[in-house]
């Protein structure tokens, strides 16, 4: 009986084994045929509908101003296409409705569409558009182009509310992708402070993210979380369906004001142009609260023009020369070295020390040399005779007869001043240093070169900040750049203003110092006299400072960089501003009527009184009432650029246009004739050319110059005063054009 049993269980035991096996087998036979011989069919299979996780990235965060407007944005760039077919393979019925829906919208509406898009983009008929689309919705298109090209945020917008698309994607069978653009709104302007994020490739040719300036100091807020998408094949193109939205990044408001930092660049640019100069830069500073207004940084490019770049190129050895290059300021630091010696007790403002009457003396074995010589009769400098001729001759024997027997107290004071401060208002921002004694620095001659602006590296923003605090009367601000990290307009982080020291040097120090500034630029036959303005008291130092040259390493006055920098209105002063320029001999280019010898009073001073006097101007705030004009009727200016639009605001401001001349065009000029009506002339605009968009504003230009397939650069503010580029040349994609707008 056991044995009966025990055969039962070995034959079932048998039947099962024999069951999975013949199981196993069928399903790598299935699995062989699937893998080799219906590969290819499973393989289209798989490329009609693909799924895959994608981060769906977010918008980074805007740059802001002192006023929080635009600097610098994350702009959207759209493409629009439309498919012709609805497909619901769940529900038949829906299908059929949806289908016979859009029939129904495409039959009766597409003229009012079409018209629509001409109106938006006037360079293509309405006749074009219907052909265009017609076409399309015939063959059953499944990925048609609305418009060609890619279009703007605004050009979008009012796409959404024409007729057939805005029944909504499902009975319009719209499709957008989004394309993420970062912009400077004003073109290059601020560009190396500001920063930039862009794809790049290394030397191995992988691809990497680049990003420097503000941009990277404050990515972590800037940049935004990613959401998570799926990226679905369907129809033979790709749909990103996302699944969690990703989070916008935050905006940064930083202390620059757009209007003066226009104003530097324009001075600066107007006397490196003058004078072809390789590159120059300045800063601009509130006084009283260390708020960096502006910065620029100007190299002359290969075409010879000149702009902001963060490129590695000739005239261009770092992205901000302003914060991030150190040199040897030359004679305005002579200011700093009377402070420390008055503020040590070392000296007084009527100390005096030998005039020699020779433009060239020896201390020991080094040899210094000053620049120009005054005889004054009583063969003595004054201290304020030393400053207002910047003689070097007599800055040795000051400083030799403060700190000879006690260097370490000269260079403790400096250090003491914030001199080798790195305010890190960007990642790249250099650290200064200073000649120390018991360095392997320090030699003999260190305490003399130091008296006037060698020995040691400064950089822009250092020399800025020790200037700015004898503005202040002594108080020590940080320099600021940034106010404020904003999320949806409310704050997150705020850097409000810091007091570093609120007596770093005493007022009556500060006010000597203030009175010999003033003498070099007011006094007679001063070195800083072109920056005296009639209009306000200006106080400041030259400096002009051999540099290395870049091959020997030697001082062969071949290379030098030329400085101003002090504050204004001298009596109350409001700002403190540095403007330094290079110059190089194997550059120089200008023509015989401009070869004079140049320093820093015939170039950094005369863009100083400049900008000091805009920028003055700019602060007046008279009241409303007093630009009110009670006996002229002025009528609005209209710039060139949309004279559809032009037409449509004079009309709701009841002004007479005379609408016969307005034609059907979009793009000409508004006139104001003498019988007080303004009358329209129409500019030609073809597509395969490059337009005129002088006189015309900063949008409408850069929308017509990138319609045809260009890159702008934005030149300033205002109307357009000239194109790199000219009218009527064939357009050739991907160049470059950059305008000039000024006020």
């Amino acid at each position: 009986m056991f044995k009966f049993r025990d055969n039962v269980v070995f034959r079932f035991n048998l039947l099962v084994i024999f069951f999975f096996t013949t199981w196993a087998v069928i399903i790598m036979g299935s699995a062989a045929i699937i893998m080799f011989k219906e590969r290819e069919f499973w393989s289209v299979i798989k490329g009609r509908f693909v799924r895959e996780n994608v981060a769906v990235e977010p918008y980074r965060g805007n740059i802001l101003n002192d006023n929080g407007e635009l600097m610098v944005s994350t702009l959207p760039l759209y493409k629009i296409h439309l498919d012709f077919v609805y497909k619901n393979k769940k529900d038949l019925k829906d299908e059929r409705n949806i289908q016979s829906k859009r029939d129904s919208l495409w039959t009766n509406e597409i003229g009012a569409l079409c018209d629509g898009l001409h109106e938006i983009f006037p360079e293509k008929s309405a006749e074009d558009f219907r052909r265009d689309l017609s076409y399309g919705y015939r063959n059953k298109k499944r990925y048609h182009w609305l418009y060609n090209r890619k279009i703007s945020y605004t050009q979008y917008q009012r796409i959404k509310k024409l007729p057939i698309i805005n029944s909504g994607t499902k009975y319009s069978g719209i499709i957008v992708e989004e394309e993420i653009q970062r912009k400077n709104i004003f073109g290059d302007i601020g560009m190396s402070t500001f920063g930039i994020v862009r794809k790049t490739t290394d030397k191995n040719k992988n691809e990497i993210e680049e990003i420097n300036g503000l941009e990277k100091k404050y990515d972590t807020y800037l940049r935004g979380t990613p959401g998570v998408g799926r990226r679905e094949k369907t129809g033979g193109r790709f749909i990103l369906k996302v699944d969690k939205q990703p989070e916008n990044g935050m905006d940064l408001q930083t202390t620059i004001n757009s209007e003066m930092l226009d104003i530097c660049e324009n001075e600066v640019e107007k006397v490196l142009k003058k004078y072809h100069l390789p590159a120059g830069w300045a800063i601009l500073m509130e006084t009283h609260s260390g708020d960096i207004k502006a910065i620029v940084n100007l190299t002359k490019l290969s075409q010879g023009n000149y702009a902001e770049t963060i490129e590695n190129i000739p005239n261009n050895p770092t992205p901000n020369h302003a914060l991030c290059r150190l040199m040897e300021p030359g004679s305005i630091f002579k200011t700093i070295a009377l402070t420390a010696a008055l503020e040590d007790g070392r000296l007084t403002t009527q100390d005096s020390v030998l005039a020699y009457k020779s433009k060239v003396a020896f201390f020991g074995k080094q040899k210094v040399t000053d620049e120009m010589y005054r005889d004054n009769g009583t063969g003595k400098y004054s201290m304020s005779e030393a400053l207002k001729y910047s003689s070097n001759i007599s800055m040795v024997q000051y400083i030799k007869k403060a700190y000879a027997k006690n260097p370490e107290e000269y260079t403790n004071r400096l250090k003491y001043f914030g001199l080798t401060d790195n305010y890190n208002l960007i990642d790249s921002e250099a650290t200064p240093y200073l000649t120390e004694p018991g360095t392997k620095r320090w030699n003999g001659f260190s305490l003399n070169s130091m008296s006037y602006g060698y020995a040691v590296g400064m950089t822009g923003i250092n020399m800025l900040a020790f200037y700015n605090t004898i503005a202040n009367g002594g108080k020590q601000m940080k320099p600021r750049l940034v106010k404020a990290v904003v999320n949806n307009g409310e704050i997150v982080e705020e850097y409000p203003t810091k007091v570093l020291n609120t007596h770093l040097i005493s007022k009556e120090t500060t006010d000597a110092v203030t009175g010999l500034l003033i003498d070099v630029v007011n006094g007679k036959d001063g070195t800083g006299k072109r920056a005296k303005s009639e209009k306000m008291l200006i106080a400041g130092k030259t400096g002009t400072a051999n540099i290395p040259n870049s091959i020997t390493g030697k001082y062969d006055n071949s290379e030098k960089m030329m400085s101003f920098c002090g504050f204004f209105p001298a009596d109350k002063p409001q700002y403190t501003l540095l403007i330094q320029m290079m110059f190089d001999a194997k550059q120089d280019t200008r023509p015989d009527s401009l070869k004079i010898k140049l320093g820093g009073g015939s170039t950094a001073a005369v863009a100083f009184k400049e900008i000091a006097e805009k920028i003055m101007a700019h602060q007046y705030d008279a009241p409303v009432e007093e630009a009110k004009d009670t006996i002229n009727n002025h009528e609005p200016k209209i710039k060139a650029g949309n004279i559809q639009d032009a037409a449509y605001l004079l009309d709701e401001l009841n002004i007479k246009t005379a609408k016969a001349n307005k034609g059907d065009k979009t793009w000409g000029t508004a006139n104001f004739e003498e019988n007080g009506t303004y009358t329209f002339k129409e500019r030609e605009m073809d597509i395969e050319v490059v337009p005129n968009v002088q006189g015309m504003g900063a949008k409408d230009a850069t929308y017509l110059m990138e319609q045809r397939g260009l890159k702008v650069e934005i030149d300033g503010y205002g109307s357009v005063k000239s194109q790199s580029i000219p009218a009527g040349r064939k357009t050739r994609k991907g160049e470059t054009v950059r305008l000039v707008l000024r006020p």
